[in-house]
């Protein structure tokens, strides 16, 4: 029967097995392989789904695990994917999805979104956002519902990756200003690291200005955790220099001892320090 035992089992096997057919190629090579590796492993753990029991953490987390992997491999696919190959994928991922869903799985929505498509990139609202054209408030309205949060912060996250910063910072910003998936400050986080990363130092201080500083220092604290301490660093710098500007003394302590951290980090030299701290 069904156990958390054997559900266990099934997952510890149905990982090495991905491992060791998924292990054979990069993403950076050729993802269309991977793209095959996927879509069978989609199609046997949907499949497997009604001997499991939820009951067993690690079915949901495998799962998990799968659909993020499979969208960030969608993320990197070339424009052009061999039309089989794709209907293939697609079919696949709508029949899973379904199956999955009736059994409180909704783990593959991301995948479902993207296989609606043509192409994972090809859209006429991204390619609109990207270059700064005129569009419908309803279509981008529209779009980003059906990506949701988790999804469009992957695309941003791959176009950062990718040196993309342009795309990013587009995408980011659009993400950031609307009302509903821009109440996660993820997106307004990303957008202002884009601008640092970007040099874009005007736009910069002026995109800071509406910002509470509780929010900054969170921001701050997010970066220096992932290990973007220069980004970090510019970040804390504009909105202490904002506090400064300004005579506000709201969390200027707690800025200036990041600050400090941050810059005694960055140069090597006591002196250099000194010289920064004037």
């Amino acid at each position: 029967g069904v156990s958390v035992q054997s559900s266990g089992d099934y997952c510890q096997r149905f990982c090495q097995t991905l491992v060791q057919y998924a292990g054979k190629w990069k993403i950076s090579d050729d993802p269309l392989p991977l793209l095959e590796v996927y879509t069978v492993a989609i199609q046997n753990y949907s499949k497997a789904r009604p001997c499991l029991t939820a009951e067993c953490d690690n079915v949901c987390f495998v799962l998990d695990r799968l659909a993020l992997s499979c969208t960030e491999l969608l993320l990197c696919l070339p424009d052009e994917v061999p039309g089989t190959l794709w209907e293939q994928f697609q079919d696949c991922v709508q029949a899973a999805h379904k199956v999955l869903s009736e059994y409180g799985n909704p783990e593959l929505q991301m995948l479902a979104v993207l296989a609606q498509e043509g192409r994972v990139w090809k859209s006429s609202v991204l390619d609109s956002i990207f270059s700064q054209q005129p569009l419908e408030q309803d279509k981008v309205n529209e779009f980003l519902a059906q990506e949701g949060p988790a999804l469009l912060e992957m695309r941003i996250r791959h176009l950062v990756k990718g040196k993309r910063i342009d795309q990013a910072t587009k995408l980011a910003k659009v993400c950031a200003e609307h009302p509903e998936i821009g109440t996660k400050s993820i997106f307004k986080q990303i957008y202002l690291t884009c601008l640092c990363t970007a040099s874009s130092s005007d736009i910069l201080m002026e995109e800071i200005s509406a910002v509470d500083c509780k929010d900054a220092l969170e921001m701050i604290c997010n970066l220096e955790s992932d290990g973007e301490e220069n980004l970090a660093l510019i970040l804390c710098t504009a909105f202490l220099t904002r506090q400064l500007q300004q005579g506000d003394v709201y969390c200027a302590w707690e800025l200036t001892l990041f600050w400090s951290k941050l810059q005694q980090r960055a140069e090597s030299s006591t002196q250099t320090f000194l010289e920064c701290c004037r």
